[in-house]
């Protein structure tokens, strides 16, 4: 095998946007024992905001990398949780790889390979080095010891990653690295964009789905589009109904219901995909074909239900809620004053009537400037740590 020297590389990009953090770090700066793939992890935080102490880990899918899924990982990022693109050995298809098997263990052989690097299955070639398990964990230490102020050190403890405080999240065949790993460890959601494991020879899921996994059912959320060229519209139900995932429900179109989409965890759309209308797959959250409006994400509502469940705009604390905070004038046109907030040192977060996060800063003397909204309805969130209040305004 030839020995392939890489520079090592790291950039950093401060306050991309209201806080927001950017770290480019590739994986052999990280852990000179790395190898290929070599582009870069792509990590963002935002520590002007209370921070959730959670980490959003998302995994690309076949022959992606982290470059291409920028809006949901800076999305994270600004709900206040530590957010991680990794890169990883992901140029085969699971799907591809078990295409012709009737063998039920194939796929769950080949993914477990790819997480610890043990070797299971003859067509997987990924060793202890480069496997998923390793590179988040160097991943964490490099970032603990360069930026010590951002406590990624919670996440790992010794030589062991903390999965409690860890949401896993992918695309494709990321997406089942996310089940598959919430299946061996219990993390703290697992969040899956059009994936799916299916023995096609069987007309079945694998065998791994079913498992009885350390990780609750009711931390499954699910969202494809119903056209999806690669994963079958009604296969995907059937894989989610066995991760357990229509106890709460039935499927929900997201185009026509609002957040928090009758509290489903199987969730679609039927949205025209951006620049190539033929690229479904890759819509519900790959950058370049998501649907945008006013430059934000159609879909950032169903990524923020997603990652917090109903805790994105239904948690009222009881300080604040039983606070005489009044919020005046609103209806306004410019600006609005908070009275009753000076005990408090606050937080905001603006959402559109969706549920599409606008806006992160900070109450500055008791003034919030809404100049830069175009006129409607929209969700005000009033946050200290974990107390929440939650007012609607009108911008006219």
């Amino acid at each position: 095998m030839k020995k392939i020297k890489y520079a090592i590389l790291m950039l950093t990009f401060p306050t991309l946007l209201f806080g927001q953090t950017e770290h480019l770090v590739q994986p052999n700066t990280a852990d000179p024992l790395s190898g290929t793939p070599n582009n870069f992890h792509f990590i963002y935080t935002n520590q002007s905001i209370t921070q959730k102490n959670k980490l959003f880990l998302f995994f690309p899918g076949t022959g992606a990398v982290p470059f291409n899924y920028q809006e949901i990982l800076k999305h994270a990022a600004n709900l206040g949780y530590h957010s991680i693109g990794l890169t990883y050995p992901n140029n085969d298809a699971i799907n591809q790889i078990c295409l012709t098997t009737t063998d039920t263990t194939c796929h769950s052989r080949a993914r477990l390979e790819v997480f610890d690097g043990i070797d299971r299955h003859s067509a997987v070639n990924v060793d202890a080095n480069n496997c998923i398990e390793r590179r988040t964990l160097k991943l964490l230490e490099y970032l603990n010891t360069t930026y010590p102020t951002e406590n990624w050190g919670q996440y790992y403890n010794g030589s062991q990653i903390n999965w409690e405080k860890v949401i896993v999240s992918g695309h494709s065949q990321g997406g089942g690295h996310a089940g598959i790993i919430s299946k061996i460890k219990q993390v703290e959601r697992v969040v899956m964009f059009a994936a799916m494991d299916w023995i096609t020879l069987l007309n079945r899921n694998a065998d791994w789905i079913t498992w009885n996994g350390q990780t609750p059912y009711n931390k499954y959320y699910g969202f494809t589009h119903q056209n999806d060229e690669a994963v079958d519209f009604n296969k995907i139900q059937t894989t989610w109904a066995n991760y357990g995932m229509n106890s709460f429900g039935s499927l929900i179109l997201v185009d026509t219901t609002s957040i928090p989409y009758n509290n489903s965890h199987q969730l679609y759309t039927l949205l025209t995909p951006a620049n190539d209308p033929t690229k479904f797959h890759n819509s519900v959250v790959v950058d370049v074909h998501t649907p945008m409006n006013n430059n934000l994400p159609i879909y950032a509502p169903v990524w923020t239900y997603m990652i917090e469940g109903n805790d994105s705009l239904t948690s009222i604390s009881e300080t604040l809620s039983n606070s005489n905070i009044l919020v005046y004038p609103n209806p306004t046109t410019s600006y609005i004053n908070l009275k009753g907030t000076e005990s408090f040192n606050l937080n905001y977060k603006i959402y559109s009537s969706q549920g599409q996060l606008i806006r992160i800063g900070e109450v500055d003397n008791s003034i919030i400037d809404l100049t830069y909204l175009n006129k409607g309805v929209y969700i005000l969130q009033l946050y200290q740590e974990n107390n929440l209040r939650t007012f609607k305004l009108i911008k006219e």
